[in-house]
């Protein structure tokens, strides 16, 4: 057996023993220690492999929480009510590679997040010979809502390492993560988006379309902090590949117009596939 093939080995061991009998796996398994939230939930980052570094040399990390029964956090765009997850490197906020949440209905309010289990990917912005402290932000919900801050260092060791456990659950996580402009699309396309109705009941039109059957679709669509849309209104056409969405905008006490805003468009085909799109709302 070559030096290889029984490092391999030894690795497989050790995955079937620690799932077994809880074993804790060296530091290069990638992973900060839990941290306890009030009984509410519990937080800590985790990392993957070498095999998922991008070309720029940022290793992929996680957040990842568990959240006791009946608990929720947010996503970046939150509904009605909460805060989202908002992580940061040295006071610089991290981009987040946000799956696509749940809905959820609190006090009342329509709001977008998840329970149970998440995990949130993100590259860092740099690291070091120190390795990387990571901040964040989050607020959970229930009956109440309570804001948390956490703060996680990870080793330099524990990044790139040639084996992770983290990385068939991070994977897993990353493909609910809408494709983004420049990907391969997902076989979804947005045809076109409008504004239809007076200024403070406006209505924001989406014709859309899939490659497969449309099951259970879903469009979430974000403008600013200042304007929410609940569930759309959902028609679908011609060989069931086909969609119109009308997504109603809640502005507040101050009505605005949302012709000519920039509009982020989050299109789910029900089938595990989504994309995402930032789009300008036509001016007239």
């Amino acid at each position: 057996m070559t030096g290889n093939q029984l490092e391999t080995g030894m690795r497989s061991i050790l995955i079937v023993l620690s799932g077994l009998f809880g074993l804790t796996l060296p530091v290069q398994a990638g992973e900060t220690p839990w941290q306890e939230h009030l009984d509410m939930l519990q937080t800590r980052l985790v990392t993957t492999s070498a095999d998922m570094t991008n070309s720029d040399g940022k290793p992929l990390l996680a957040w990842e929480a568990k959240l006791a029964p009946g608990w929720k956090t947010y996503w970046r765009s939150p509904g009605e009510a909460g805060l989202p997850v908002r992580l940061s490197q040295d006071a610089a906020e991290i981009d987040i590679l946000f799956p696509v949440p749940e809905r959820f209905e609190l006090f009342g309010l329509e709001t977008y997040g998840y329970s149970h289990t998440v995990l949130l990917p993100f590259r860092p912005h740099s690291t070091n010979e120190a390795g990387i402290t990571v901040s964040a932000s989050f607020m959970v919900c229930k009956d109440i809502c309570v804001p948390f801050d956490a703060t996680y260092n990870l080793p330099a060791s524990a990044l790139g390492a040639d084996f992770s456990p983290h990385d068939i659950r991070v994977d897993a996580w990353m493909k609910k993560v809408p494709e983004r402009e420049g990907d391969a699309g997902a076989g979804l396309v947005i045809d076109s988006v409008r504004v239809t109705g007076p200024v403070g009941r406006q209505h924001v039109v989406v014709d859309a379309r899939a490659d497969a059957m449309l099951t259970a679709p879903d469009m979430l669509a974000e403008v600013n902090d200042m304007v929410h849309f609940g569930a759309p209104r959902i028609k679908i056409t011609g060989d069931g590949r086909s969609a119109r969405f009308v997504l109603s905008a809640m502005t507040g006490k101050k009505p605005m117009d949302l012709r000519g805003k920039q509009i982020r468009l989050t299109f789910i085909d029900g089938q595990g596939n989504a994309i995402e799109r930032m789009l300008d709302l036509p001016a007239k």
